[in-house]
């Protein structure tokens, strides 16, 4: 097989080589050694990557940042890339982001929604097939320059930290809703996280209390720890991000 290192692109006819547009990848995979040949061959490709060893630190990982491509194992310990593809689009954490799964099992009717490559993995082809899915951008630009917009259609990012058996998490869910209703939400990007599900989902914004609210966009980020009973607090913050009230 060759190496990534040593292949060499198609000449474009201008003098000089192909440059294929860098993008943000994550890597879940549960095999070490599997997973270090895939960063590795990835990041000489140029690209930035990132890794989970299982499918509750590839949460974890999309609840921290965005990717162009999320490329993951299967058949994981404690839960499919499968399911956690699904968890992330539930809570509105792929965008745009292109999803692939590689699995030996490809008629598994719950990946019939995904992009699938069948294992064993031909490194060759699987380079081949990153390029394909990058390249949709304009070549020689990092694909979140072409791809995404300049700026977040969304106003503020906010993500609620709760243990489900808590009543100071319930209060705060209500609390928080109840100064939705004033604004549009249309503007605010929200999720929940339920720390007593994803224990190690809180890593990503160093939260260990629940509830905490995290204002993760626009920067700096901000943490509101409690049942967000001074409703003034966060209605303050809405409005300094530029969140617009209801008529």
């Amino acid at each position: 097989m060759q190496s990534p290192k040593d292949r060499t692109y198609p000449d474009t006819g201008l003098g000089g080589r192909v440059t294929y547009p860098r993008a943000r990848i994550l890597v879940v995979e549960d095999q070490a050694d599997i997973r270090r040949l895939l960063v590795t061959a990835l990041e000489i490709e140029g690209h930035h990557v990132d890794e989970a060893a299982n499918a509750h630190e590839g949460l974890a990982r999309l609840r921290a940042g965005r990717f162009d491509l999320v490329l993951t194992d299967y058949a994981m310990p404690g839960g499919t890339g499968a399911w956690m593809l699904e968890e992330a689009a539930r809570d509105g954490l792929l965008g745009s982001a292109v999803c692939l799964v590689v699995t030996a099992h490809p008629d598994a009717g719950e990946l019939s929604q995904h992009h699938v490559i069948p294992k064993p993995l031909d490194l060759d082809d699987f380079l081949d097939q990153v390029r394909r899915v990058v390249g949709t951008a304009r070549r020689g630009e990092q694909i979140g320059d072409a791809v995404h917009p300049a700026r977040p259609r969304f106003v503020i990012e906010l993500v609620l930290y709760v243990s489900s058996a808590s009543p100071a998490s319930l209060q705060a869910r209500r609390n928080l809703e109840r100064v939705f209703d004033e604004f549009d939400r249309s503007q605010i990007k929200y999720s929940v996280c339920d720390l007593g599900r994803y224990p190690m989902a809180g890593e990503a914004d160093r939260v260990a209390v629940t509830p905490t609210l995290v204002k993760r966009y626009p920067e700096p980020r901000m943490w509101l720890r409690g049942n967000l009973r001074e409703t003034d607090v966060v209605a303050d913050l809405l409005r300094g991000c530029g969140v617009d009230a209801k008529a």
